[in-house]
């Protein structure tokens, strides 16, 4: 771990046990409480900290002093230790984000917040300046009335820059500002300094007004772009951690819910079936030496200014939690209610189209790529689970659609590729489901830009069989997906789903014949992922398109064949993923570069269609600092792979293309390379 130390700071006594009760174990994590048994405000915790901790070299402090009232079903565990949809605490994500900060070597002091995780791209971070330096980002006016907002001499861009005011929630007019991110690195000088201060005060509110006023430099990052996990209500719960209807954790009784419920630990009894309404929650909190209180509530009551936290007198309840119980409960086992799938994307860096039926069957196929996570996490993720009815209930959460399936007439209709069900629909009938003998609720998500060229659909549908089917085996479900995609008529060849199947990088072939058999070869991602990492680029071009069109046309040039040239340019699709991966091999980024080239002009060689002036305006802009450039996929759009000729050419890249985005939603995509592919929970 990076900190030699984090600190986790707590209202009072009673959340200091609950918090360590909840961190046991943790060597290098200490609980701090407020002292007085009461709050001094998030300056004041980190100055009574400073006071107390040992000399470290580097130190996180998590802010974790509140009641959680708008969000009940968690208060008395705190808002830290709420399980983010990986299943860890938002604290173990805050610290594994914190831990990616390119910290100087004299090390210092990170402040952050225990119930919100900023993601954003950290090595653009510079923490180099002597006293206090700042995270902000660009956003617009509705976000700067409802944070802090930096003032600097420099225009709302990615960089570092001195601080010349900070305001708190300002009344602005339309425009762009540097929102805060909540993150502060103070320097270890600064920090010793602080222990003189009054142990009281918000460090969002009064220290920024003591920097501006002389007590140390302060500066500020402004990274682009920057997005927030942040459980801030039930109703967050609901949408962010459930299915957008229900969302159920460490709950050991049968259940009726009505839907738009949050049920959170509850333990076995004789109570019998617990039953809510819609828009009802409950949740249990063991307290005393054997007491449960049963809290019931509406997914719109917040307990911070309606009375309901005074009238259950949930204060004097949680200073008496029983942890032990607490998480024992959270600890037992409980019965299987749902499968859950997620999976990478992939970027093609050589050989695609000759993957796809009818050409493989013909000449067999030989495809280049590599499983991806953008901005951290597997943009892929399926959940399925029981009903009690025999229906079929289908939720988009990134289309933000539903639709609940009563017929089998209905469920058999998945041949309309517009139809945003068909996907789950297929999946349904080439893993053999039939209708009326039991319920699903399937949730789907794909977190990137439809139309990417990521091989999103693929993945997806191999995703929903694998959840279906509650196995991963790679070579069932490869060929399972391709009949999919045939029940939905879209067509396609296999790299996409053994793309997001398989983890890290691999050659992909298959020999001629109508059953096709991948075989699989993965290569050692080490220099691979070292080069990516300095100078390797995604970025989505804003350009939308549908794959299958440009399909239809290329698998038209190859039955037409003209002068044989549809087949050469296989032969040459092919031979450039064999020496992409003999370049991998041999670490050659030259030689890697050459290839990833030579497949863009076949591309455009098989179908013109796989560019477009918007395209060919990005390449113009950028082609003096790359090596190699691609779209991802079919082309025509979608994500743009580039490998810069340097770490500074990348930079170049970066600010070219921020500076001046060729629609309004072009942005540049972390990556990195995923080693783990498909994975089932």
């Amino acid at each position: 771990m990076k900190y030699d130390l984090v600190v986790v700071t707590a209202a009072n006594k009673a959340q200091a046990k609950g918090y360590r009760a909840q961190t046991r174990g943790r060597k290098n994590i200490i609980v701090i409480p407020d002292p007085g048994d009461k709050r001094v405000g998030s300056l004041g915790a980190t100055v009574n900290a400073l006071r107390k901790i040992p000399a470290a070299k580097n130190v996180l402090v998590v802010h974790s002093g509140g009641d959680a009232r708008r969000t009940p079903g968690y208060a008395a565990m705190g808002k830290a230790f709420v399980p983010m949809p990986d299943k860890r605490s938002m604290l173990d994500n805050i610290i594994e984000k914190m831990e990616t900060l390119p910290l100087p070597r004299k090390g210092g002091l990170v402040v952050v917040s225990g119930d919100v995780l900023p993601v954003f791209e950290s090595s653009k971070c510079d923490f180099s300046r002597p006293g206090v330096t700042g995270v902000a980002y660009p956003d617009g006016a509705f976000e700067a009335k409802r944070h802090g907002v930096y003032v600097t001499d420099g225009k709302p861009e990615t960089g570092l820059f001195a601080v010349k005011d900070f305001l708190q929630k300002p009344d602005v007019p339309e425009g762009s500002y540097l929102i805060d991110t909540g993150i502060f690195f103070i320097d270890r000088a600064t920090a010793e300094k602080m222990k003189a201060l009054p142990v009281a005060g918000d460090i969002y509110v009064e220290f920024p007004k003591l920097l501006l006023e002389g007590f140390a430099p302060f500066a500020v990052n402004v990274v682009s772009p920057c997005t927030f996990f942040h459980i801030g209500s039930t109703r967050e719960i609901l949408s962010k951690l459930g299915d957008g209807n229900t969302y159920v954790d460490a709950v050991h009784r049968p259940m009726e819910l009505a839907g738009m419920n949050v049920v959170t630990n509850v333990p076995p009894g004789s109570k019998g079936v617990l039953k809510l309404a819609k828009g009802e929650c409950f949740t249990s909190i063991p307290y005393g030496k054997d007491k449960w209180y049963d809290l019931r509530y509406n997914i719109d009551d917040n307990f911070k200014s309606d009375g309901l936290w005074e009238k259950h007198n949930l204060g004097e309840i949680m200073k008496n939690v029983d942890y032990k119980r607490l998480l024992a409960l959270r600890e037992s086992k409980e019965a299987p209610r749902s499968v859950r799938a997620t999976a990478p994307v992939r970027i093609d860096l050589a050989g695609g189209w000759s993957d796809t039926p009818p050409i493989c069957n013909n000449e067999g196929g030989v495809v280049l790529n590599a499983a991806v996570t953008l901005d951290g996490e597997n943009p892929i993720e399926v959940t399925v689970a029981p009903r009690k009815d025999a229906y079929v209930k289908i939720v988009s959460k990134d289309l933000g659609k539903r639709r609940l399936i009563k017929s089998a007439k209905e469920l058999a209709d998945h041949s309309d590729p517009s139809d945003w069900c068909a996907l789950v629909k297929s999946a349904l009938a080439v893993t053999g489901f039939e209708f009326g003998k039991k319920g699903l609720n399937i949730v789907i998500s794909a977190n990137l830009p439809k139309g990417s060229g990521m091989g999103t659909s693929s993945i997806l549908g191999a995703a929903t069989i694998a959840a279906l089917l509650g196995r991963a085996d790679e070579a069932e479900i490869g060929e399972l997906t391709l009949r999919l995609e045939q029940e939905m008529r879209t067509g396609g060849g296999w790299q996409d789903q053994f793309g997001g199947i398989v983890g890290g990088v691999k050659l992909l072939s298959s020999k001629p014949g109508e059953k096709q058999e991948i075989r699989v070869k993965k290569l050692d991602v080490e220099w691979l992922d070292a080069l990516l990492k300095e100078r390797g680029l995604l970025y989505f071009t804003g350009q939308k398109r549908m794959a299958r069109n440009i399909l239809r046309k290329v698998l038209s040039f190859y039955a037409e064949n003209p002068h044989d040239f549809a087949r050469i340019l296989v032969k040459s699709l092919k031979k450039d993923a064999e020496a992409g991966a003999k370049a991998i091999e041999k670490k050659d980024a030259a030689a890697l570069a050459k290839a990833i080239n030579n497949y863009w002009r076949d591309k455009k060689l098989l179908d013109p269609g796989s560019t477009n002036d918007r395209v060919e305006e990005i390449m113009d802009t950028v082609r003096e600092h790359v090596d190699a450039a691609t779209l991802t996929g079919a082309g025509g759009g979608g994500f743009m792979f580039m490998l810069a000729k340097s770490k500074r050419d990348a930079m170049k890249i970066k600010e070219k293309l921020e500076a001046n985005p060729p629609s309004m939603y072009s942005r540049f995509y972390a990556f990195s390379l995923s080693n783990t592919g498909l994975e089932l929970s």
